[in-house]
């Protein structure tokens, strides 16, 4: 019984990061996040999303849905170069977003001592409200997930692996190591920007190699989704 149980999780665990659950983990959050903005006219974008149009409105690239764009290709080259089966089981993919909401749990109850964190990640000049807080929270666990761990974190270990000659294992701890430290960062650059101080960037690092390690051993969909969990508890507890 005990084989049969090891094996029914491996084979979950292994199944599960194929390309689609993670499309359908993420779906409902890039839903809320896109047509919250959209229909609400929202003047809150989240950091990391905003990062992106940046980056691709200097490519000539001009579209409020540029970073949508981004993602939708990531997902498709994904799913392209794995040849992965489109096949899903909602089961496991219910499983997945229980998994997703323990992991943000947990990373709640860790923290749970300290200054609530990822509370900001947004772009404005006022302070959103409830609603537009959901909305933001959802577009952070998505876009801050694919800029520091589905590039950032695939980049360094591709780096490490092919320039340094690190195994898979090494290679994967000072990437999340060093993507942790950047995404701690990246909160206090440009205008608006948190003010600096070193337990807040500790604090937020810790946060960053928590979803390093998320992403490494369960992949974007489980990451995104924990992270946008973890946002909501934040502002639940926050009020």
């Amino acid at each position: 019984m005990a084989n049969g149980l090891r094996s029914g999780l491996e084979k979950y665990l292994k199944e599960t990061r194929r390309p689609i659950y993670s499309a359908a983990l993420v779906l409902p959050f890039f839903l809320i996040y896109h047509t919250g903005t959209f229909f609400f006219r929202s003047t809150y974008i989240n950091g990391a999303d905003a990062l992106i149009v940046r980056v691709l409105s200097a490519l000539s690239v001009h579209s409020m849905f540029a970073s949508a764009l981004v993602l939708l290709a990531c997902f498709v080259i994904w799913q392209w170069r794995t040849r992965a089966s489109w096949e899903i089981s909602s089961r496991k993919l219910l499983l997945l977003f229980g998994e997703s909401l323990f992991f943000a749990v947990l990373m709640f109850v860790i923290f749970a001592n300290m200054p609530l964190l990822f509370s900001r990640g947004v772009v404005s000049r006022s302070v959103p409200t409830g609603l537009e807080k959901l909305i933001l929270y959802c577009g952070a666990g998505i876009y801050e997930e694919l800029v520091f761990r589905g590039f950032l974190v695939s980049a360094l270990v591709l780096a490490a692996t092919r320039l340094f000659r690190l195994n898979r294992t090494a290679a994967a701890v000072w990437s999340s190591v060093a993507a942790a430290l950047l995404f701690s960062l990246f909160h206090y650059l440009g205008p608006a920007g948190d003010r600096f101080s070193l337990a807040s960037f500790l604090q937020r690092a810790w946060g960053g190699l928590y979803f390093s390690i998320l992403f490494v051993t369960r992949g974007f969909g489980v990451t995104a989704a924990a992270h946008a969990f973890y946002d909501m508890l934040v502002g639940l507890f926050s009020l």
